[in-house]
């Protein structure tokens, strides 16, 4: 389906039309839940790898892949669909997907998002609160998954949620305090994203620095992945609103849009209602609860050095304020349009005219 009744953004407030799709994957940043809903809208068999090296070696790495059981499927498809950014020896042209509206571009954890691409595809990214992220990085190795939980110590032994006293301390004491960890969030970020575009301070948007086009925000993933999508569509991208994985989280979206109009009219509450989501769980997935709430790890002396530290410049740009906290509002998000029974709510109390469904911005405090 597709929304005609929700707002519609000032044409200067967009790219030129971009009917290519790309995501750059921000690691520990809710990558693997947007990659499967984007994947899944866009097909399987359209997503298509960045290459930006002369010559692949991505796929010799593999010689193998095409006899490999399912964990190497992903290696096979992006083997096959490579895309040269700046080169000619893929057998994709970046120049030639440009044109395409049902294809996504897929840039790896660390591969820069490069302008050029951003000239020619809507690209999407993501961000999270530092202390959030440095959390998740430690819980994922102390579950015994990536490399480098092989290489550091101080990762925690009391599973699932690995926040017994002893698993704390380690944490805050033995793995924050690592060498290889103080400041690792900064280094991806400025390797995922580029460190010299983002100098300009004097900018009236900072993010503007970037070359992402739209940031889905971790602490609200369904209403920002919802605005992007938008974002994306309005300037001239085609979404599959039908797709399952999005057709569910725009259902849930609609509900806590349709509670916080209610509550705005009953006494001013514009606060949306999140008691179903967790940003370490944005698609809802059990499996993917794995560490308790972040405040519960840092103490005031561990929450300085992350908030004034190496990673300080993300929350001056992205508008977080404090370590495990809120986040200031920065652009505005598109609303989905709201049920048949919010609709007929309204016309029940009188107040269908009061209540603009046609127009709504939200600016929301988290």
């Amino acid at each position: 389906m597709m929304f005609t009744n929700v707002d519609v953004i000032h044409q200067d407030d967009v790219p030129t039309s971009k009917p290519l799709l790309a995501f750059k994957h921000n690691p520990k940043a809710g990558g693997g839940s947007i990659f499967i809903l984007l994947s899944e809208m866009k097909t399987r068999n359209n997503t298509y790898l960045a290459n930006f090296l002369k010559e692949s070696t991505y796929c010799t790495t593999h010689p193998n892949v095409k006899t490999k059981k399912k964990s190497m499927e992903e290696d096979s498809l992006y083997c096959q669909k490579e895309i040269c950014v700046n080169s000619a020896k893929c057998k994709y042209s970046f120049l030639d997907l440009a044109e395409r509206n049902d294809a996504l571009m897929y840039i790896k954890e660390f591969d820069t998002a490069d302008p050029i691409i951003q000239q020619r595809a809507f690209v999407v990214s993501s961000i999270r609160e530092p202390c959030d992220q440095f959390l998740s990085l430690w819980a994922y190795g102390s579950s015994g998954r990536g490399a480098l939980h092989r290489n550091v110590d101080g990762y925690g032994i009391d599973a699932p949620y690995f926040d017994s006293p002893r698993d704390i301390d380690a944490f805050r004491h033995d793995w924050l305090g690592n060498r290889e960890i103080k400041g690792m969030i900064a280094r991806r970020h400025h390797q995922s994203f580029g460190k010299n575009r983002l100098e300009d301070t004097n900018a009236d948007n900072k993010l503007d620095g970037y070359p992402v086009d739209c940031w889905v925000y971790v602490d609200d993933f369904d209403a920002t992945m919802y605005s992007c999508l938008r974002e994306y569509e309005i300037q001239g991208g085609h979404v599959d609103w039908t797709a399952p994985l999005l057709s569910e989280l725009v259902k849930d979206l609609q509900k806590k849009y349709d509670r916080s109009r209610r509550l705005q009219k009953l006494d001013g509450n514009t606060a949306i209602d999140r008691s179903n989501y967790t940003k370490n769980d944005p698609l809802h997935n059990v499996q993917e609860n794995h560490h308790s709430d972040c405040s519960k790890y840092f103490d005031e002396e561990t929450a300085a050095f992350i908030r004034y530290g190496e990673e300080e410049f993300i929350y001056d740009y992205f508008g977080y304020e404090s370590c495990c906290g809120g986040r200031k509002p920065i652009n505005k998000l598109i609303a989905p349009p709201p049920t048949s029974s919010s609709l007929v709510y309204a016309e029940e109390v009188g107040e269908l005219e009061e209540l603009d469904y046609s127009l709504h911005v939200a600016f929301l405090f988290l």
